[in-house]
């Protein structure tokens, strides 16, 4: 769905690609979803792959967009967590850019066997 801003957000194709093929790599319990140049907001999965806004933060290893760089940031701060803020997006790269350039190319998300869940064996 495209906002009035023009965004697309988390219901955009790609957005529900990998959200999909998430939770079959988390039912098979390992596996790997390609991104290629796909850019989520880790936040709120807003699809912000070519939106020219620059803002946001690393925060831990969760990438926050400019969609929800300022509601985030107030509640890491009510929190007194700011020293988990890793890096800031620099103003004259879009967030995507600033993002693919963090992860290089062929990025993906790997999901590796853990513990298992609480009743399973």
């Amino acid at each position: 769905m495209t906002a009035p801003d023009g965004r697309q957000h988390a219901d955009s194709d790609e957005a529900r690609r990998i959200a999909a093929e998430y939770q079959a790599v988390l039912k098979a319990g390992e596996g790997t979803i390609e991104l290629g140049r796909t850019v989520l907001c880790d936040a709120c999965s807003t699809d912000l792959t070519d939106d020219p806004r620059s803002s946001g933060y690393m925060f831990g290893s969760y990438a926050y967009g400019p969609c929800c760089a300022s509601e985030r940031l107030a509640t890491i701060q009510g929190y007194g967590e700011e020293w988990n803020i890793r890096a800031w997006c620099p103003p004259e790269l879009s967030f995507a850019d600033w993002i693919r350039a963090i992860r290089g190319p062929n990025a993906v998300i790997r999901v590796t066997p853990g513990m298992p869940r609480r009743g399973q064996s």
